[in-house]
């Protein structure tokens, strides 16, 4: 039972946001609405589940949450397309203070005594806890800046890209990048762009390879052969992996696919599945309340609902992105690549690492999501 203090801090921002102005889209009423019916069945599930030792969590997280949800659609409706624009600033400033915390780990390790185990792989994370929570948490700035306009505002994605491999590499990242390429091609058909990011990647694992194979190359590709053959490896992120995608399956099963309840993962006794019983064997329990990444999380609390807001999301995620090719070079289209690049970042860090409710990525899809959704209206006003 704890709260973070990216929450705190958005819970008073937006109390006095709200405050000024009690005006509220009907869009973001009706998104507020459907969570809290969503949380209300949600409560009746729990009430009713196979475990219900954490139904307060649940109870004191849904109206936190409900909040925070109001308070990301209202944003994403009522921000103009040059306030979308603007978060390239925003995500160079927020780099610019990450990469600064690298070189502060560098000359000051004392300050960071929890990463002393990372260091020892020439991994930093600065003001994260981990070269994973790095990755999870910056790569949306990236995408941002990848997305713009600018070639130069380009440039500087990649550049910062390709100094997070240098500074904080993780397989999380290399996924990420991997993803993102693939995305460039298949969805957004931009193949040079996809090209010139994919040679700068390869050419710095290369020389990473040249340098020191083991300690540069050798993590990604254990944890890689770790998921694809998990019952032979000894590869903790490996088997936590595993374990959500199992725990998922079982949670499914148990609650005859109505899901645990929202915030409920982790409740009574835990998945017997053997990537667990594995992690034991070494005395280690990880993710049991998480999931290990967040679409196992949503699957085993929303059961099939969760499976199905994922289908749907990914759909209209797909069939905006197949308009906004329809568009012409103006502000609205680069908003809306802004929303788009956003959205990307959610959907595919939750199949990967993102493993709760309050850490960002939920938060930025409903207001990418809300904003893209009045993306016709704002279009026609700029053109009449």
């Amino acid at each position: 039972m704890k709260l973070g203090l990216n929450v705190v801090v958005l819970m008073f921002v937006g109390t006095v946001w709200f405050g000024r102005s009690w005006k509220i889209a009907s869009g973001s009423v009706k998104v507020l609405l459907f969570f809290l019916a969503y949380a209300l069945f949600s409560l009746g599930v729990a009430l009713n589940g196979p475990c219900s030792d954490l139904l307060l969590k649940s109870v004191l997280t849904i109206p936190i949450l409900a909040f925070l949800v109001l308070m990301a659609s209202q944003l994403g409706r009522t921000a103009g397309g040059m306030d979308w624009l603007s978060l390239q600033k925003t995500a160079q400033w927020c780099l610019l203070v990450a990469f600064l915390a690298f070189i502060v780990e560098m000359l000051v390790p004392a300050w960071f005594p929890l990463q002393a185990g990372y260091r020892s792989e020439g991994k930093f994370s600065g003001l994260f806890g981990e070269p994973s929570g790095v990755a999870i948490n910056l790569f949306p700035c990236i995408a941002v800046l990848l997305a713009a306009e600018r070639k130069g505002t380009r440039q500087m994605g990649v550049l910062a890209l390709l100094g997070l491999l240098v500074f904080s590499r993780s397989s999380t990242l290399i996924a990420l990048i991997l993803a993102w390429v693939v995305y460039r091609l298949l969805v957004q058909k931009k193949f040079r762009q996809a090209a010139l990011l994919a040679s700068g990647i390869v050419l710095v694992m290369v020389i990473g390879a040249a340098i020191d194979y083991d300690r540069f190359i050798m993590p990604t590709v254990e944890r890689v052969v770790g998921v694809a053959a998990p019952s032979e490896t000894e590869n903790i992120s490996s088997l936590v992996y595993v374990q959500g995608w199992q725990d998922a399956w079982f949670n499914l099963q148990r609650s005859h696919g109505l899901g645990l309840g929202l915030n409920m993962m982790g409740c009574g006794t835990l998945p017997d599945v053997w990537a667990r019983s594995l992690l034991a064997l070494g005395g280690i329990e990880l993710n049991s309340e998480d999931g290990s990444f967040l679409f196992a999380k949503i699957v085993s609390e929303a059961g099939v609902s969760g499976i199905m807001f994922y289908l749907l999301a990914i759909w209209w995620w797909i069939q905006q992105e197949r308009k906004v090719r329809r568009l012409g070079q103006n502000a609205i289209r680069f908003a809306l690549e802004t929303q788009l690049a956003l959205i990307f970042c959610f959907i595919v860090s939750s199949f990967i690492r993102g493993s709760g409710y309050f850490e960002g990525g939920l938060l930025l899809w409903v207001a990418a999501a809300s904003g893209a959704s009045k993306w016709r209206r704002d279009f026609l006003t700029q053109a009449a």
